[in-house]
């Protein structure tokens, strides 16, 4: 067994971008910010739907491929906002699942989790929350896709599929004109691979920091200026942050720019019909060395947003 390949192997299974993290990069999380932090589940009037793709890299040959499913929603938050608790002290519940599928080279992961949230009402127009998602992750490897130094080595034919926990926290404060948040991903760091001679201590799952923020400015009575951050850590891979602007256009359409330090920079669009669909897309350009090996990333986001019988239009607190 070469003792190199196989630790390469192991880096394309446990890292998803050449950054090192282990898991999917968005542009446009400050459109479904639940899929970074389960402490956003229900904090919307209305219940959320909405399905992302981004492929990463394009034109580069076994580049990584997101795509994902969510939704979430709230229990009582209509009582607590208004009032109609017997003890206004009370907060209400947020609940929703996420579905993803990463894939880059040989290697293929899938996740299903489940989220819960806890939100406390800390002023008349100011929340916060707190949550937790919990559920699997399965890694799976096509050895086909791999070319060793010894052809048939046991050591890669011997490792399929694993399947790990999933388990993610995080805490929100919000309110109709702002958002700050904190998010850790992956709190159970277990190892994907277990070797046999101990040659290979890593292969492991790694925690995932973020914090991210944003901020709403009226400009005049049609425009609304939304500037947000959001600084990401997983080691070893060297902190990230990404600066973000979007101008919206009364709750019809909106553009914006985003800057990634030393990595990218993306141009975003969007559009709602009818206060109930909306979709987005995103455009990466890369500003490091890759930018000669791949054509940019892509990113596309389609809403749907679930009205109550009660209501009328639903605006959305984050965009």
């Amino acid at each position: 067994m070469n003792k190199i390949y196989l630790t390469a192997c192991f880096i394309l299974t446990t890292a998803v971008f050449a950054i090192g993290q282990q898991r999917a990069q968005y542009t446009q999380y400050m459109i479904n910010p639940f899929v970074v932090n389960p402490a956003v589940s229900g904090t919307e009037d209305y219940t959320d739907i909405r399905a992302g793709y981004r492929k990463q890299w394009a034109g580069f040959d076994g580049s990584p491929r997101s795509v994902y499913l969510s939704a979430h929603t709230n229990i009582g938050k209509n009582k607590v906002v208004n009032n109609r608790t017997k003890n206004k002290k009370n907060g209400f519940h947020g609940i929703g699942f996420l579905l993803t599928n990463d894939y880059i080279g040989p290697t293929n992961t899938n996740t299903i989790s489940l989220a819960y949230s806890y939100h406390l009402k800390l002023s008349k127009t100011v929340f916060a929350s707190f949550g937790a998602m919990g559920g699997m992750q399965l890694y799976t490897l096509d050895p086909g896709k791999l070319t060793t130094a010894n052809p048939g080595d046991v050591a890669i034919t011997g490792f399929s599929a694993r399947s790990v926990a999933d388990i993610n926290a995080g805490g929100w404060i919000y309110s109709n004109k702002f958002y700050a948040g904190a998010s850790l991903i992956q709190v159970m760091p277990q190892k994907l691979y277990k070797a046999s001679t101990g040659e290979i201590s890593k292969g492991k799952l790694t925690h995932h920091y973020m914090i991210m923020a944003g901020y709403k400015i009226p400009m005049g009575y049609d425009f609304t200026f939304i500037p947000s951050i959001c600084i990401k850590a997983a080691a070893p891979a060297p902190i990230s942050v990404d600066i973000n602007s979007k101008i919206r256009y009364r709750n019809l359409c909106w553009a914006g720019f985003s800057y990634r330090h030393k990595d990218a920079v993306a141009v975003m669009v969007g559009m709602i019909l009818n206060n109930t669909v909306d979709f987005s897309y995103s455009y990466d350009y890369n500003t490091s060395h890759l930018t000669k090996f791949n054509n940019g990333s892509h990113e596309i986001i389609i809403g749907y947003r679930l009205r109550t019988k009660q209501q009328v239009i639903c605006p959305s607190s984050f965009w």
